[in-house]
């Protein structure tokens, strides 16, 4: 293998892994929706106050009201169920869909804003054991197989790109199911 064949390597292996996990620029597009609205609700309260000759509006049932527009951020939901820094607690706005994320630990009201669950290890263990149960008997699965925990499950996956851009497709469908049981729930 030459020089350049080994960089090529290197720079596909950062865009491989970049468009199967949550990215930076997902987590600043969540922040930036996380601010619109906050400013939207400033704004709206300020003319609610402010606008008293009108006739306040009724409020729509909560689960109703993002069901029905169909404007649930589901990708929001997805990077926030992803989530493994443990810094921030996500919650859904039943009212408008939208992802909120509240990093002063200080909760939001449960009827309108309902927390979106977390990853546990247990549930990251099974999703490990589920992706080596559907592998070919290989080399490859025998080590994944083996690893002791997420670290080294990891570090042996890294060796097979083609093993790890399945990982992570699998681990997002995952998620995706584990979102979309959870929002039935609703």
């Amino acid at each position: 293998m030459s020089r350049l064949d080994s960089s090529r390597s290197w720079l596909m292996a950062g865009s491989v892994s970049s468009t199967l996990v949550p990215t930076f620029l997902q987590k600043i597009q969540l922040a930036f929706k996380g601010w619109q609205r906050r400013r939207d609700e400033a704004q709206r309260a300020f003319v609610a106050k402010n606008a008293g000759w009108g006739a306040a509006a009724k409020p729509a049932a909560p689960a109703a009201a993002a069901s029905a527009s169909g404007a649930i951020d589901l990708e929001g939901l997805q990077v926030a169920f992803l989530d493994e820094s443990g810094l921030i607690v996500y919650y859904l706005d039943t009212q408008t869909g939208d992802v909120m994320d509240v990093r002063d630990g200080k909760p939001l009201p449960n009827p309108r804003y309902r927390r979106v669950p977390r990853r546990t290890a247990a549930s990251e263990e099974e999703d490990r054991r589920a992706f080596v149960a559907g592998l070919e008997a290989t080399p490859l699965r025998d080590a994944l197989a083996a690893s002791a925990d997420a670290t080294t499950f990891r570090q042996v996956l890294s060796q097979d790109r083609s093993a790890e851009r399945a990982w992570y497709n699998f681990k997002n469908d995952r998620a995706t199911a584990a979102i979309g049981q959870w929002l039935t729930t609703l």
